[in-house]
C-alpha cells in the first residue's frame, strides 16, 4: 500500500481543548443577491444525515465538501468546534491561530481553496468566515444555487445558525431510536460492552437521542425555514420525499440525484449483524428510557448536556486533520485523489 495512504488511514488519538466561556457572534449575515443559499442538514449521528446530504449535494445546482473516506459529505464541525476554540476573530492573534488550524483541516483542503485565501479574505467573525469559504468554493466550481453542509454536532446549534444565516434553509431528519442506538453501539467496536457498563452506555445514548430529536423537532416546528423528514419516509419513497424537500429549497428534483457515487455509510455488513446488535433486553431498555425522557423538561436535558460538555472540553475527531497528519499538502494531487 502507498506509504501516504497508510499514514492517512492510521488511527490517531483525539485532541481535547477547553471550550470558550462565551459563544461566537451570531450577528445576522446575509449573502449578496447572487450568493448561493446555505442549506444545513441537521440530525443525530446515524439517523440518515449523510444519505440525505449526499442526495441534496448531488443536485446539478448544489455543491458540498465531499470525500470518499467520508462516504461523500464531509462534516465541517465548524460551529460546534472551530467557532468555540479560538476566541473573538477581531483579535489578530486569535484569527491567526484559527486560520492556521482551519486551513490545514481536511474540510478546508477539500474545498480546493489555497491556504492563503482565508488570510487575505480576513473575515471578522466565524459565520462570515464560513460563508465566505463556502461561497468562494461555489463560485470556483461554476456557480450554483445551493451549498450543503452537514454536521450532526450542529443540531443543537440550530437557533444560532438561523440567527447568523437569515437566508439559510434547514432540513432536519429523524429516525426511530432503536436503529440509531444500535448503529452507534456498533461504532464502539466489534466486542460488545457487557453489563453494567453496557447499561450506562445505552442510557447515555438514549439521553443524547432524546435531547437531539426533541430539540430538532421544536426547531423545525417553530422555524419556517426548516423542513423535517425521517429516515423511514426517505427509505419508503426516496423520489417522492426528495422531491418534497427540493420544492422547499426552490430547486427542481431530478432522478439522477438518487444515483449516488459514494459508498453507503452503514455500520453493519448485513441484516443478521444489524438484528444482533441489540438483544431483547436492550430494546426494552431503550424503549422505556426514551419514553421516560420525554417527561423530562427539554431545558433540563440541555442544561445537563451543556454542563457535561463544559467539563470535558472540545473533543476533536481523529479525521479532522487526517490529510495534514499524513503529510499531504493542500496543493498535493493526493488531496483530490483521496477525495474521490
Amino acid at each position: 500500500m502507498n506509504r501516504t495512504v497508510t499514514r492517512f488511514l492510521a488511527p490517531r488519538p483525539r485532541r481535547l481543548t477547553p471550550p470558550l466561556v462565551g459563544p461566537y457572534s451570531t450577528v445576522a449575515l446575509s449573502g449578496s443577491g447572487s450568493s448561493p443559499t446555505p442549506v444545513f442538514v441537521l440530525g443525530l449521528q446515524r439517523s440518515g444525515t449523510t444519505w440525505l446530504a449526499n442526495v441534496l449535494a448531488n443536485h446539478p445546482n448544489a455543491v458540498a465538501v465531499q470525500a470518499e473516506d467520508h462516504f461523500g459529505i464531509h462534516e465541517s464541525i465548524f460551529f460546534s468546534h472551530f467557532a468555540r476554540a479560538y476566541g473573538d476573530l477581531d483579535d489578530d492573534l486569535n484569527f491567526r491561530r484559527f486560520a492556521a488550524e482551519f486551513t490545514t483541516s481536511d474540510y478546508y483542503m477539500l474545498t480546493g481553496l489555497p491556504p492563503d485565501w482565508l488570510l487575505s479574505d480576513r473575515p471578522g467573525s466565524y459565520p462570515e468566515a464560513f460563508r465566505n469559504v463556502m461561497d468562494e468554493m461555489a463560485r470556483r466550481r461554476g456557480g450554483v444555487q445551493l451549498w450543503i453542509e452537514k454536521s450532526p454536532t450542529h443540531t443543537l446549534l440550530a437557533e444560532e445558525l438561523a440567527a447568523a444565516f437569515p437566508d439559510a434553509r434547514f432540513v432536519g431528519i429523524e429516525r426511530r431510536p432503536e436503529p440509531v442506538i444500535a448503529s452507534q453501539l456498533r461504532l464502539d467496536g466489534d466486542e460488545p460492552l457487557r453489563y453494567p457498563r453496557r447499561l450506562l452506555r445505552l442510557l447515555s445514548m438514549c439521553l443524547t437521542y432524546s435531547l437531539n430529536q426533541r430539540w430538532l423537532a421544536r426547531f423545525c416546528h417553530e422555524c419556517d425555514r426548516c423542513r423535517s423528514t425521517s429516515y423511514e419516509a426517505l427509505s419508503a419513497n426516496p423520489a417522492r420525499e426528495t422531491e418534497r424537500i427540493c420544492a422547499f429549497l426552490g430547486v427542481r428534483f431530478t432522478d439522477s440525484m438518487l444515483d449516488l457515487p459514494w459508498r453507503r455509510n452503514t455500520s453493519f455488513e448485513g441484516r443478521h449483524q444489524r438484528s444482533g446488535s441489540l438483544n431483547s433486553f436492550d430494546r426494552a431498555l431503550v424503549a422505556v428510557a426514551v419514553a421516560a425522557l420525554r417527561l423530562v423538561p427539554l431545558s433540563l436535558l440541555r442544561s445537563f448536556h451543556d454542563r457535561r460538555k463544559a467539563r470535558h472540553g472540545i473533543e476533536w475527531p481523529d479525521w479532522c486533520w487526517r490529510r495534514r497528519d499524513a503529510g499531504i499538502a493542500a496543493s498535493s494531487p493526493e488531496v483530490s485523489d483521496l477525495a474521490r
